[in-house]
């Protein structure tokens, strides 16, 4: 396999925000939509700061202190976590600390000679003898339910198989505009999606792409500008 670029490999949940199953047009439009946009932040410190706040080891009203100078949305992120982890602590376990796991930050599903999906997660925990693989949804807008479950399908996928076949995934949901509070989202929740309409997710957004690419190759040569937290191409 050719090694993909980094504007081919986008992050699950970049797919599962902007990809509507069947309709490669809106599709199309959704991923230039984010080509000019400015966010100027990344959720790499959200994701760091998940293991220990879900362990409730971080009072939320000292979560300004985790990463100091951050940006606000990111701050409110973490808050968040941190009260979630006072009224539900889990033991979780970070991929990083136990690499005899075989679990890694980063996952890939191969959807193509030169398209991989990043499937991004950072630690489990285990209730009731199953181990639980949380997936962060820290956007502003909300995801409908069915892309919910397919960003809880993607994380299956990656993650639960193998040594993990057991496992489950749940998604930490962050969405909000003003104030920001954790909702656990666990996959028996969530209508399962079949493998039809799986298929015709990735085939939608692959044929999108696909078009979204012709369209960029057109376009002048620009300079590169800092991203933030692209949609499609921070695989961390």
């Amino acid at each position: 396999m050719t090694k993909a670029t980094r504007s081919s490999a986008p992050l699950a949940l970049s797919v599962a925000s902007v990809t509507e199953a069947g309709n490669v047009r809106l599709t199309v439009d959704r991923m230039l939509e984010f080509d000019e946009a400015k966010i100027g932040f990344t959720h790499a410190h959200t994701w760091a700061a998940m293991p220990a706040a879900r362990r409730g080891v971080i009072k939320s009203t000292s979560a300004h202190i985790v990463f100091p100078g951050t940006h606000p949305r990111v701050e409110a992120c973490i808050r968040a976590l941190c009260e979630l982890g006072e009224r539900d602590p889990v033991e979780t376990k970070r991929f990083a600390d136990f690499p005899q796991s075989g679990l890694t930050t980063s996952r890939q599903i191969e959807w193509g000679p030169e398209v991989v999906i990043n499937v991004k997660a950072v630690c489990w925990y285990v209730k009731d003898g199953v181990p639980i693989i949380p997936l962060l949804q820290p956007r502003k807008v909300a995801l409908l339910e069915e892309k919910l479950s397919l960003y809880a399908t993607l994380g299956l996928q990656a993650y639960c198989k193998g040594d993990w076949a057991t496992g489950s995934v749940e998604i930490v949901d962050l969405s909000g505009e003003d104030e920001v509070f954790a909702t656990l989202i666990p996959q028996s929740d969530l209508k399962p999606l079949s493998e039809t309409r799986v298929d015709q997710y990735v085939q939608t957004y692959l044929e999108a792409k696909q078009i979204a690419d012709r369209v960029r190759a057109e376009r002048p040569k620009q300079q590169p500008k800092p991203r933030g937290d692209d949609l499609f191409n921070r695989p961390s």
